[in-house]
């Protein structure tokens, strides 16, 4: 292969390259999102199986996401920094996703072999969120401040494009051709993306490949962090803080309603009320994400003018009277109209809190050790997730679907008592917005810790 030195086309250095990179990758961390949360888990239920075996695969797709966090110090500190600090490990990662779809695809009997369908789905979701910790990574090495705005707004759409393909799309390629042609074309375009990744550079004068020329490039090397025990430190310290932990537990319980209905909603539709996998991942893979892609655009307008935890506590709320009115109106299940709105209220509300939790985590986050503590509450959100998937498998049976929806729709209210706590500037105030240097605070001496008169500050970001 034909080296190319000078001049080449550079992620640093071209805006749209750069933004096309970023928000296919985005994209393809949603494709497989959608098709194992919608499309198989509705064909699963077509064929017959227990919401036991459906909420297997669920928990173990969900389960990577809990440690993603682990990643972040890893690829801080560790890479091949002459072909770039974050593409080697976006390529290893997409590359490995591909992979485990084409395992899924040779295992014999998909509907008799749940539990090695399940662990395919975990090594699946282990590179996946692996790629998308490298992707948040290079997004901040490379976002300018002008750009970041704009930038995220894409990416995050271009996610829940993928998700749609994942499930209204992929949904119609298995109505027609069947789940092993449905996997093949997954790979089909998780292979066009990866060429993205794979022929364009970080940074001018870095190694295409391993084995074509070029060297590390300055900024990289400065960037690179000397040790991991330097980043838990830091890390520890920042969790001192009364905001730091409540955001953490507001983490673990914000999406566990939402998880656990998941997966009792989907059984419940195709197997008591007559709904078929294909109209099912149609309206909640199409329609619906959707729906959610229309609450986060207005979830980032309303966290900005509202603030983070009213934002919150807006789509927390909603939730509860859906989830609460659905348990109590037992009678208007069987008309479409009645349920199909609950659906697409569902993922609007569900988008709407979720921006302004991402909005609230950035304002908690410390800047020095911001990459881990943000994915560590990324982490703790999925956990919440998956959490609810393994209590549905556990209650089903032994709670009926209408205290199901009213319990959740309780607590998903309970959770919105947990804000009162959080003040989102706390961490900033106290710590600083770099380095923790007393210089960087706004008061005259720096705060040691929770016990200081900051935490009883006015929140500057809720």
């Amino acid at each position: 292969m034909q080296d190319i030195v000078a001049d080449p086309l550079t992620l640093s250095q071209h805006r749209p390259l750069r933004l096309l990179t970023l928000c296919a990758l985005y994209m393809a961390q949603g494709i497989p999102w959608g098709f194992v949360a919608i499309t198989l888990a509705a064909w699963l239920a077509q064929q017959g199986l227990s919401a036991e075996d459906i909420a297997k695969v669920a928990v173990l797709s969900g389960l990577p996401w809990t440690f993603k966090w682990v990643w972040g110090p890893v690829i801080d500190r560790y890479g091949l920094l002459s072909m770039g600090r974050r593409r080697p490990w976006i390529l290893l990662a997409q590359l490995l996703m591909a992979a485990t779809l084409l395992a899924i695809v040779a295992i014999p009997d998909i509907t008799e072999s749940v539990r090695l369908l399940a662990w395919m789905v975990f090594l699946h979701n282990v590179f996946n969120s692996l790629q998308d910790v490298s992707v948040d990574a290079l997004a901040v090495d490379l976002l300018p401040e002008d750009e970041r705005g704009k930038a995220n707004g894409l990416m995050f759409g271009s996610k829940y494009l993928g998700g749609a393909i994942g499930g209204a799309g992929m949904a119609t390629v298995l109505a027609h051709s069947g789940i092993r042609v449905a996997l093949l074309v997954q790979v089909g375009v998780l292979s066009l993306i990866f060429l993205l990744p794979l022929l364009i550079r970080e940074r001018p004068g870095e190694r295409l490949l391993p084995w074509t020329r070029g060297q590390a490039s300055p900024r990289a090397v400065e960037q690179g962090a000397d040790s991991i025990r330097g980043v838990f430190a830091d890390l520890l310290r920042a969790f001192s803080f009364r905001s730091s932990v409540l955001a953490a537990a507001l983490a673990l319980t914000m999406t566990t309603g939402a998880g656990l209905l998941a997966v009792v909603g989907v059984v419940f539709l195709v197997q008591e009320l007559g709904w078929t996998d294909t109209e099912y991942a149609t309206l909640t893979g199409g329609w619906g994400l959707g729906c959610g892609l229309a609450g986060s655009i207005l979830g980032g307008f309303v966290a900005d003018r509202l603030g983070h935890r009213r934002t919150i506590a807006t789509g927390c709320l909603v939730l509860a009277v859906l989830w609460v009115g659905f348990g109590l109106l037992e009678g208007s299940w069987t008309n479409r109209r009645f349920v199909t709105t609950v659906l697409l209220l569902d993922s609007f509300a569900i988008s709407l809190a979720s921006v302004g939790f991402f909005a609230l985590a950035m304002g908690v986050s410390w800047p020095r050790v911001a990459a881990t503590q943000f994915t560590a509450y990324m982490a703790l959100s999925n956990l919440s997730q998956v959490t609810g998937g393994w209590l549905a498998g556990k209650l089903d049976g032994v709670v009926s679907v209408p205290h199901l929806y009213v319990g959740c729709g309780i607590f998903q209210a309970l959770v919105v008592l947990i804000l009162l706590g959080i003040d989102v500037g706390q961490v900033r105030r106290c710590l600083g917005d770099a380095d923790g240097s007393a210089e960087s605070l706004p008061r005259q001496q720096a705060p040691e810790g929770p016990g200081s008169a900051a935490e009883e500050g006015t929140s500057t970001g809720g």
